[in-house]
């Protein structure tokens, strides 16, 4: 009787194991990295770090638009400079616009469920959320409208040789390519006194804030 009781044990203890080793956990994490729910109306939830980040104040990993892994942010250096959306598609590295998972640093290095944010996810994030410049460190709070946060820090941006540039200000990759470049990605920039989404030369290493739909 002794050992059937343990036996069940052990049972019930591997089977709870794998349950809680899965993608997707109950903690607000996906693959073990926490996410915020800003009450977004698309219900896109936030990481709470950048991408290669240990905490939510740090940088973390800088990327050329579609490596997944860091570089000397050169122009030799990024497969995708250079290279038409035409043949980008063809290629397999981007389908309607946006990097396949293959080439997302998001999905390569957080796993199954995150992903580089869109363009429209940016959008939302903007006018959906109160954005309050904070020093010490350098960057923005940002707040939901249900009261949760997070911080987007000021990250500045990598060029040839690894140099950082403007670190007081914030430039975060989308998925997002134009339409009729070879040389441009979208990206959002932010500093003390102004934010919006334009376009940056893709070698340019630039941080990276994932998203998830869970």
């Amino acid at each position: 009787m002794k050992k059937n009781l343990f036996a069940l044990f052990f049972l019930m203890l591997a089977v709870f194991s794998f349950v809680s080793c899965g993608g997707d956990d109950d903690d607000n994490t996906v693959n073990g990295y926490e996410y915020v729910d800003l009450g977004l109306p698309s219900g896109t939830k936030w990481a709470r770090c950048n991408v290669g980040a240990t905490s939510s104040e740090s940088a973390g990993s800088y990327f050329s638009w579609g490596e997944v892994a860091e570089t000397n942010y050169s122009e030799d250096d990024c497969y995708t400079y250079g290279i038409s959306t035409y043949e980008l598609t063809q290629y397999g590295i981007v389908k309607d616009y946006k990097l396949t998972a293959e080439y997302d640093a998001a999905t390569s290095i957080m796993g199954t469920g995150w992903k580089m944010p869109s363009k429209n996810q940016f959008r939302e994030l903007l006018d959906y959320c109160t954005w309050v410049w904070q020093e010490n460190p350098y960057g923005y709070k940002v707040i939901g409208e249900n009261g949760n946060s997070i911080f987007l820090p000021s990250t500045g941006y990598m060029t040839s040789g690894k140099s950082l540039s403007y670190k007081k200000e914030g430039y975060y990759w989308t998925s997002e390519i134009e339409s009729n470049s070879s040389y441009y990605a979208n990206a959002i920039y932010f500093s003390s006194g102004t934010r919006y989404l334009d376009t940056f030369y893709r070698e340019r290493g630039r941080c990276i804030r994932a998203v998830t739909t869970k």
